[in-house]
């Protein structure tokens, strides 16, 4: 899989500036179209599965695998500038090495490559009906994932996020990104099915309470995107859990450390310890392997074998 890489590879190579090499940075890219093994590509090789799924020609698969691998490149970039991440993929993160305004710069640039990367599509489409539904589909979706975001970061600030708040972010800023790589091959191949949304809904928030069960687990390593996201006081499941269940005192104690303006990293194994105390990293499995479930259930009516579904899980991880 990854037939898409080298059509990516050399959508960055058309200039010789700055922009795309750091662009390039970001995915790391050499020259030609070897990629360091540390990117996986997830967004664009779920993409790709669903593509081939759905016997969409090599062509449009590698431009649409492509043009969303550039639209999550732009939210990652924008991500670590906001959460203050110093790593990303095992090396420095775009704007620690290059600075916040330059990462500010590639990752719009990303976003717009993204679009005009899906807009190539046209040439191979009879129908450009079916590229307006495809436009649309993708501005709706950014706006979709802004308005998420918007939403995330006014929770950071709340003393209390709840469960509903937590799922509701998991699906409209997560699995409307994912949405897109499911929708996509299932418009240009004239599907009729609508399952794309339930299975990007209950996929993201799978993965997302699998990541979050993973990152405050005694011994995981503190990734560093995962670790910003905390230190700027988002709420992992297992932490909504413990104001939801835990007593009086646990609930102040863990007030008090989200009311910081940010959270200090030293308090990072407080809050993984109140977890352990209140079995609320098992309660957030639970929670996951339902949505598990579903999703193979909506899979299996598409028609999905078992090593495609496997594939879909292995690659989500590194979303």
């Amino acid at each position: 899989m990854k037939n898409f890489v080298p059509t990516l590879s050399t959508l960055l190579n058309k200039e010789n500036l700055g922009l795309y090499q750091m662009m390039k940075y970001h995915f790391g890219i050499d020259i030609g179209v070897d990629s360091d093994s540390s990117h996986n590509f997830p967004l664009g090789t779920i993409s790709e599965l669903f593509c081939n799924h759905f016997s969409i020609d090599i062509k449009n698969s590698n431009l649409i695998s492509s043009s969303l691998e550039l639209l999550n490149a732009s939210f990652e970039v924008h991500e670590d500038v906001r959460n203050g991440n110093t790593e990303r993929f095992s090396k420095e993160s775009l704007w620690w090495k290059y600075g916040p305004a330059q990462a500010i710069n590639v990752g719009d640039g990303f976003q717009a490559l993204s679009r005009s990367v899906i807009l190539e599509i046209s040439d191979n489409l009879d129908d450009y009906k079916e590229l307006l539904k495809i436009i649309s589909k993708f501005d709706t979706s950014i706006i979709k994932i802004c308005e998420s975001e918007n939403f995330e970061l006014d929770l950071q600030e709340k003393p209390v996020t709840t469960t509903e708040d937590y799922l509701s972010v998991a699906e409209n800023k997560f699995g409307t990104l994912l949405g897109l790589a499911i929708s996509i091959p299932l418009i240009i191949s004239k599907s009729k099915s609508d399952n794309y949304n339930e299975i990007a809904k209950y996929l993201m928030i799978y993965e997302k309470i699998r990541q979050d069960v993973d990152f405050l687990s005694d011994d995981s390593p503190n990734d560093s995107a995962k670790f910003g996201g905390i230190l700027s006081k988002n709420k992992p499941l297992p932490v909504i859990l413990i104001f939801e269940k835990g007593n009086a005192t646990q609930k102040r104690k863990i007030g008090e450390i989200y009311l910081d303006r940010i959270i200090d990293p030293k308090k990072v194994p407080e809050i993984k310890d109140l977890c352990i105390e209140l079995d609320t990293i098992n309660d957030s499995i639970i929670m996951a392997e339902k949505y598990k479930e579903k999703t193979d259930l909506k899979l299996d009516e598409l028609g999905f074998s078992d090593s495609s579904k496997n594939e879909i899980y292995e690659n989500l991880s590194y979303l």
